[in-house]
């Protein structure tokens, strides 16, 4: 529940950037009062709700419309606070859903996106008094890291961007990207691609493994998210001991077609030379590409 401190009410009058800024406004208020409240109206003109009591013990409504003139959103109509008494409505709250979460953690998500989820409920429940579900914690987080580093699909449409800034910067950067064309039905659009391969590697890595022992270690882990696919890399070491990655490659699962393309490209970017050991944990598709008469190896 809310800590005590006077809550500022809202104004006739009062405007907000964004019909989002102006939601989320309205929504922290009722979670730090301890209320709920219902949405009678809401679309890209106009907001209003009304207290969950209203008609019993309340008269809290607030109305607010889009201000074309001045591209804004102002409060037109307001009642004033809440005449019902603010109770403990459970350990969670109707209005804390994942947008108002993602607003309480964005700059925790934004300094270390590898906070765990507990973490940030534990954050949320800190500042508004109610723990949140794990479910809307995790979707807030997500809508954090979208904002910040951009959703998938913004990732995948930025890749061919990527790989241009990459090579144009650091020259003997390799990074090849391979696209299929789209299907619909029968039919096969030649005018969109999406993502199907991708491998790459950087010029000190190249350098480097020219110093280290004649060995490489490949593997997979699998992605989660989305679009899931699999991450190969190979690693190598030096005359200490110390390990580093060489080589990467994002593909669509680990079988014959994927290790031959890491391999192969592994084996003409990297490891041309004679006497190289591979260490894997021989899966299928790893003796499949390394056995395979074009593959180099």
């Amino acid at each position: 529940m809310h800590d005590g401190t006077p809550l500022i009410e809202f104004q006739i009058g009062q405007s907000f950037q964004s019909k989002e800024e102006a939601v989320l406004s309205v929504k922290d208020y009722s979670i730090q009062r301890g209320v709920e409240y219902k949405v009678m109206e809401s679309d890209n003109l106009k907001y209003q709700g009304r207290c969950k009591e209203f008609g019993n013990e309340c008269t809290w409504l607030i109305r607010i419309v889009m201000r074309k003139r001045k591209s804004t959103w102002e409060v037109r109509r307001y009642n004033g606070s809440h005449t019902c008494m603010a109770t403990s409505i459970s350990s969670d709250h109707k209005q804390l859903d994942y947008h108002v979460i993602c607003a309480r953690i964005f700059p925790l998500v934004r300094a270390d996106a590898s906070m765990s989820i507990k973490v940030l409920q534990e954050a949320t429940e800190v500042t508004y008094g109610f723990r949140p579900s794990y479910r809307k914690v995790w979707l807030a987080k997500q809508k954090a890291v979208a904002h910040i580093y951009g959703d998938w699909e913004e990732s995948y449409a930025d890749l061919p961007r990527w790989i241009l800034g990459v090579t144009s910067t650091m020259e003997g950067s390799v990074a090849l990207l391979k696209t299929s064309p789209v299907r619909v039905g029968d039919q096969v659009d030649e005018d969109r691609v999406y993502f199907h391969r991708m491998f790459w590697t950087f010029p000190p890595c190249i350098e480097a493994f020219r110093h280290c022992k004649p060995l490489v270690s490949i593997d997979g882990t699998h992605l989660y998210g989305k679009y899931g696919g699999t991450l190969l890399l190979a690693i190598a070491q030096d005359g200490n001991s110390n390990i580093f990655p060489v080589v990467f490659a994002l593909v669509e699962g680990e079988n014959a077609e994927s290790w031959s393309y890491f391999l192969s490209n592994l084996r003409r970017h990297v490891t041309p030379q004679q006497g190289i050991l591979v260490i894997s944990d021989r899966h299928n598709g790893i003796k499949a590409a390394l056995e395979s008469p074009d593959s180099g190896w």
